[in-house]
């Protein structure tokens, strides 16, 4: 039984060794090899920066801090009332029926307007 228990820490341990090997080494950007792009260690000018993760909203946010956005809610979409968003509660499809409610959007509408809401809200 020892002798199993000392092969499996081994083989874990070597296994966990390799994946770490593994994940260190990087093929050289050289030209002639595949994968190689000429940047001069340089991002392209037209290249996206990475939106940094604090600025990055997504409802998960919004329904954690409900009580604070719900007011923000109430400024983009005024004919809602306390009761109704104290309702919602930070479910964002009982939002999307009370919007599909209050001003006629059909679903699809509803929810491009939180979409729309939460990215304004974000910047």
């Amino acid at each position: 039984m020892k002798r199993l228990i000392a092969t499996t820490l081994v083989a874990i341990a070597f296994a966990t060794n390799a994946v770490a090997e593994d994940t260190k080494w990087a093929p050289p950007n050289v030209v002639g090899m595949p994968g190689y792009h000429e940047t001069g260690g340089k991002p392209a000018k037209n290249a996206e920066k990475p939106t940094p993760k604090s600025q990055v909203m997504t409802w998960d946010i919004v329904a954690g801090n409900w009580k604070q956005f719900s007011g923000k809610i109430k400024q983009k979409w005024g004919q809602l009332t306390d009761d109704e968003l104290a309702q919602v509660n930070g479910k964002r499809e009982q939002l999307e029926g009370m919007l599909q409610a209050r001003y006629g959007y059909d679903k699809v509408q509803a929810q491009k307007a939180i979409d729309d809401w939460i990215t304004e809200s974000a910047n």
